[in-house]
């Protein structure tokens, strides 16, 4: 382990397939940035008094004040308002810039006008922060740097985002004069103007400071955050954290320089740890890195069976040169109060965080120091008001023997050093203050969370790596077999069946010569009363796998059931079949059934509910009859499991009652014994996301695609990956906390990275000239080569915002991950 030090530019997840960084689509930047306006109206606190937050978030103590400059006539360059954002960050930045050989606003630290250094500043999906703060050492990495990649966001402090007036300020303060009681009446964010053209610059600005801030928390290893963001010379400040956002009042930066003098200054006497860095993570030595690749590389190639080439890509997946660091983990219960934490080697997630607030997890292939084996640990911030971890339940449910889970190796809550102090949010000590006011027309509901980390010895690949039909069917039976011990052993229900929460390792003592499945993420579970429902009434899971009764307008009422986790189950493995099983539906076929089937929803008020297309398919295969499956045994599984769930009219009688644990049970263990499945089968199959790509960015090849939702505003897109291949979710999926407190949720917090479905983007422009004129070229020695493809239509603005189903899931975890 070298010298403690932050840990920057961290490597974010990859697509095993693409290579790239997983969720980053530029072109799909428009659709991101509905998701993220929408949910910081969730989780966004304000206006907070400037005065408060300084010596709230950053106290300096008793520190000689004598070595800072002079504010008089500071930001006097900046005007007002103008007619462009640069007219205000360039004289701001220069400004900024101003210092003495002894004397700085903020000193040991330089900006940067990093927007210049975007290889398309005007195409949204590319553009970077107008000004970032970096150490002298960070800024002259970032200098070294291709402007293609987006090192600025893994290496940033503190970022200014700018919009060229006040009016264009999402958020708007109070009348002067309102007493408290009346502010509670008062809403935070500004009215949607009537002209649509600056509707959507007021979303753009603040979806892509949201954005920035997200990608800032990707790259680094933090805690907390500090933006600040201007409208003409009006600024505000933020602290981000992963329960939600506080934002300042307004301060005029030409009338009242002295506050934000006074803020860059008390961020500059701040250690690390006060800044947001996670300390207790620090860089592995040269030593340590080569350990744990070659630990890695081995397991990899005992999973995988893979050498050469394919070896290399498979380890890269978990593995950057020059970016290994280590992990300490302590013990939720030692057994002696001084025992020391256990060491974890890690290097490039398999989930990274793409949302600001919730779980956030981070999962790892690591190795353990101690014992050089590999270990999967998870990096989260579990909702800390819930009873036990997730931990603890596991602990449990493997000290009664319960079949096909998780071997627990180690659990605690990430403490602070020296004094030990947990690593919990502060967004959440401040939901009941006189200033805290209403987000469009709701009440700010945020929750606090602790950050948290597990190990387990089980590691294996997601559900979507499955080879065949043989390898589907037999995996999600043992996580079948999970859920049944679980119950009868433990009386608790899994409450979040995804396709991220099954994953295939493989075991020498498994006869079929299939990876075995193993039921991972128990922080959702519950346990359940004398008659078998949840102990609590709401939702939990990941949205486009709930069943029909808990995604239904009255979901509030009810109380999982072992039913609901089944029907979840079901729905799981007709996903896995749809994406990754050969079939006769077409891409635009298969897009309706996704999005019909497992991404559709409504909101009512605060309510937001779903399952209508599947309510549909229930009574007479409305979607899935639409597809034919190669594999006749996987066809006749399907049928058979969907008529034991609901049969159709004709088969009431026949299958009437089946729909019980322990005929399904019979029914599916039989059926491995009896029917030869094929093993090698594994098909494929894209989605067409061409209805949500922003017109301003040209679509790269990349996978995951991010669901539309509904936001305040017109159009509006955020910042995204450029072509940096190690720009690479929670997210693992993020889960919806449904049974939390009353709030509307989006069903999006359902989705996370790991379970996204492969999809179709184009080739952009410049590939597709590449690759006509590489078969030019070869037409004179062979045939004419055919002309390449066009790109997939786009449809534009907000009319292709309402024009495509309005539909999210992916429990995120908002399994919230």
């Amino acid at each position: 382990m070298l010298p403690a030090s932050c840990i920057y530019n961290v490597p974010m997840a990859l697509d095993p397939q693409t290579m790239r960084t997983h969720g980053l689509e530029p072109a799909l930047a428009m659709t991101r940035g509905r998701t993220h306006i929408e949910d910081a109206r969730r989780y966004t606190l304000g206006p907070m008094p400037v005065a408060t937050f300084l010596e709230t978030f950053l106290k300096t103590g008793t520190v000689d004040r004598n070595d800072i400059p002079s504010t008089r006539n500071a930001f006097s360059a900046v005007p007002e308002r103008a007619s462009t954002a640069a007219e205000i960050y360039e004289p701001l930045f220069r400004a900024l810039q101003k210092s003495t050989s002894h004397k700085s606003w903020c000193p040991g630290f330089v900006f940067d006008q990093t927007i210049k250094r975007s290889a398309r500043p005007s195409r949204l999906g590319y553009t970077k922060p107008h000004i970032c703060c970096f150490t002298p050492e960070n800024l002259a990495i970032v200098e070294r740097t291709d402007q293609t990649a987006r090192v600025e966001l893994g290496y940033a402090e503190l970022i200014f985002q700018v919009v060229s007036n006040p009016s264009l300020d999402y958020f708007i303060d109070p009348d002067a004069g309102v007493s408290d009681g009346d502010l509670t009446t008062q809403d935070f964010v500004r009215h949607a103007p009537d002209d649509p053209v600056q509707s959507k610059e007021i979303a753009r600005a603040f979806g892509l400071h949201i954005s920035f801030a997200t990608e800032i928390f990707a790259r680094q290893q933090r805690s907390f955050l500090f933006t600040i963001s201007l409208a003409g010379s009006l600024a505000r400040l933020f602290r981000w954290d992963r329960s939600g956002c506080i934002i300042t009042q307004a301060f005029d930066i030409r009338d009242n320089p002295d506050t934000l003098v006074e803020f860059l200054w008390r961020f500059s006497k701040l250690t690390n740890a006060e800044r947001g860095h996670d300390m207790t993570i620090q860089t592995a030595s040269p030593q340590e890195e080569q350990l744990f690749r070659d630990v890695i590389q081995d397991y990899v190639h005992s999973q995988l069976d893979a050498a050469g080439e394919e070896l290399e890509k498979a380890v890269s997946v978990h593995y950057q040169p020059g970016h290994v660091a280590i992990v300490p983990v302590r013990s939720q219960h030692p057994s002696n109060p001084e025992e020391a934490p256990q060491y974890f080697l890690i290097s490039r997630p398999v989930v990274s965080p793409l949302t600001l607030d919730g779980r956030c997890t981070r999962g790892y292939w690591s190795v353990a120091v101690a014992t050089k084996r590999v270990c999967f640990l998870k990096d989260t911030w579990r909702t800390y008001v819930r009873p036990g971890s997730e931990g603890e339940t596991l602990a449990n449910l493997n000290k009664l023997g319960v079949r096909n889970i998780p071997s627990l190796a180690l659990h605690g809550d990430v403490l602070e050093d020296p004094d030990g102090t947990a690593q919990d949010t502060q967004t959440d000590q401040f939901v009941d203050e006189s200033w805290a006011r209403r987000i469009g027309g709701k009440d700010v509901i945020v929750h606090r969370r602790r950050h948290y980390r597990l190990v387990t010895h089980t590691v294996g690949y997601g559900l979507k790596d499955l080879r065949g039909t043989e390898e589907l069917l037999r995996a999600t039976y043992d996580a079948f077999v999970a859920m049944q011990d679980a119950l009868v052993k433990d009386k608790r229900l899994h409450r979040d069946l995804s396709v991220g929460n099954i994953i295939l390792v493989k075991e020498p003592d498994v006869a079929t010569g299939c990876r075995r499945g193993y039921l991972i993420d128990w922080d959702a579970s519950i346990r359940v009363d004398g008659s078998g429902e949840a102990v609590r009434e709401g939702r939990a899971g990941t949205w486009s796998f709930m069943s029909i009764r808990m995604l239904s307008f009255n979901h509030a009422d009810y109380k999982h059931t072992f039913k609901d986790d089944m029907e979840s189950l079901l729905y799981v493995v007709l996903y896995c079949a749809l994406l990754y099983q050969p079939h006769n539906g077409s891409t635009k076929t298969l897009t309706a059934l996704y999005n019909g089937f497992y991404e559709e929803y409504k909101d009512f008020g605060t309510t937001i509910y779903g399952g209508v297309g599947k309510t549909a398919n229930r009574g007479d295969r409305a979607w899935t009859e639409r597809v034919r499956f190669d594999s006749p045994a996987l066809q006749e599984w399907l049928d058979t499991v969907m008529n034991y769930h609901s049969p159709l009219i004709q088969d009431r009688e026949k299958y009437k009652g089946m729909w019980e644990p322990d005929k399904l049970d019979a029914f599916w263990s039989n059926f491995l014994k009896t029917h030869k499945l094929e093993r090698n089968n594994r098909t494929v199959h894209k989605l067409s996301m061409a209805s949500q790509y922003d017109p301003d960015s040209p679509p790269t090849i990349s996978p995951t695609p991010p669901s539309p939702s509904p936001i305040p505003y017109a159009d509006f897109t955020s910042s995204s990956s450029d072509t940096d291949p190690d720009e690479g979710p929670e997210r693992k999926r993020s889960r919806l906390e449904y049974s939390q407190p009353a709030r509307a949720h989006s069903p999006a917090r359902a989705r996370g990275t790991r379970g996204a479905p492969p999809t179709t983007v184009p080739l952009r422009r410049s590939q597709r000239i590449r690759d006509q004129q590489n078969k030019s070229k070869a037409a004179a020695t062979a045939v004419p080569a055919p002309p390449p493809a066009a790109s997939a239509p786009r449809q534009r603005g907000a009319t292709a915002a309402r024009s495509r189903v309005r539909g999210r899931g992916r429990g995120r975890g908002r399994s919230r991950k």
